[in-house]
């Protein structure tokens, strides 16, 4: 689709991240293994980003841009902000209320 896309005149949008640019931001009280988290994964492949691209982190500094804010929905200006991935994984609510938050940002990814 994305040759499709493209033939259209329609780029496709893609996180700058390369030697010297900065890591996506996730933040949570977790270490590296959310990452490779199913939901998590998921989540970033629909955004068209690599989870080699995200760093996690478990504090943030002010004006830090934060991708994804996992249970710290008040100490960041993040993207997209769900509860812990443990709460996110067992509630349909959390699921519904994340796929909102995605839906704008898929608009022209794959």
């Amino acid at each position: 689709m994305n040759k499709f896309l493209h033939a259209m005149g329609i780029t496709q949008w893609r996180p700058k991240v390369g030697a010297g640019a900065p890591a996506l931001l996730l933040l949570a009280d977790d270490d590296h293994s959310l990452l490779q988290h199913p939901l998590v994964i998921t989540v970033l492949r629909l955004l068209g980003i690599a989870p080699e691209a995200c760093q996690v982190i478990s504090e943030v500094d002010a004006g830090t841009p934060v991708l994804w804010s996992f249970g710290h929905s008040d100490e960041a200006d993040a993207k997209i902000s769900t509860p812990t991935i443990a709460e996110l994984q067992q509630s349909n609510q959390a699921k519904r209320a994340l796929w909102q938050q995605l839906w704008p940002h898929l608009d022209g990814v794959q």
